[in-house]
């Protein structure tokens, strides 16, 4: 993974398996359409690694990153990089607790550990979409007829896309060109599934997660506090269908948010 330097002052993020030759196409004016508009370019960091696919990872991950951030990472500042991602990752809700006569607010947050994508998918107004592992044979279709409408309008999606429905909403999703936040729970996969490079690639896609790359597995508790940033983060939230007594109908009852229940 390597990060350019361009004639406006303007960075461009790529991943190469040969750093020398692809300097050298880029100089040429043979990369990327930012670079050749903007020579000549001037090679100012790059990282290493044993795979391909993991500095494809890493160049994903640091595109999203703003100006600041990708400054940090380039003159080592690592505190710099820590307080820029708690300022940009953090979801707020506040809370009013009672001390003697005074109201005190406090704020709770629910960290984004790591992203990969597009973060600017985050300041657009977002649908949270969640539902039940088991639903009734009746709620399939209309979810599925929910998910093709959302495409159709261009609306951004974000959910976990884990429970089987979920998978398959997400399936017409990637059918269509509107953005899409994938929230995980467990930490950021090492190897990328193949439907959804080509959405990274177009800046459609967002992969976020509150843990980090040691939490591999996913668990109960691990997907409520995913659950928990999903419903933070949303403008709206629209169920499939809550199990009666199951976590999600649970973590409904919290919510204070405009709320569509397809069944």
């Amino acid at each position: 993974m390597y990060i350019l330097k361009c004639s406006d002052d303007s960075y461009y993020v790529g991943s190469t398996n040969n750093l020398e030759r692809r300097l050298a196409e880029h100089q040429a004016g043979e990369g990327a359409n930012h670079t050749k508009k903007r020579l000549p370019v001037e090679l100012i960091y790059y990282e290493e690694y044993d795979r391909i696919d993991k500095a494809f990872y890493r160049e994903k991950q640091v595109q999203g990153w703003s100006r600041k951030k990708k400054e940090a990472l380039i003159q080592n500042k690592p505190e710099d990089l820590h307080l820029l991602s708690v300022c940009k990752n953090a979801s707020h809700h506040s809370l009013r607790l009672r001390s003697g006569n005074r109201w005190l607010s406090v704020v709770e947050t629910t960290d984004i550990k790591e992203s990969l994508g597009n973060t600017d998918l985050l300041k657009l107004p977002k649908t949270a979409f969640l539902c039940s592992r088991k639903v009734p044979a009746s709620v399939v279709l209309k979810c599925y007829d929910w998910a093709i409408e959302q495409r159709e309008k261009g609306n951004c999606v974000i959910s976990g896309f884990h429970s089987q429905i979920e998978k398959d909403v997400l399936h017409y999703l990637l059918k269509g060109k509107q953005p899409i936040i994938l929230a995980l729970a467990r930490g950021l996969k090492e190897k990328l599934e193949p439907e959804i490079v080509k959405p990274l690639e177009q800046g459609r896609l967002l992969i976020i997660t509150p843990f980090d790359k040691s939490v591999k597995r996913v668990s109960s508790q691990n997907a409520q506090t995913r659950n928990q940033l999903m419903t933070e983060l949303a403008d709206q939230i629209t169920i499939g269908y809550a199990s009666t007594g199951g976590q999600l109908e649970e973590l409904l009852k919290g919510i204070d948010k405009p709320l569509n229940k397809i069944l």
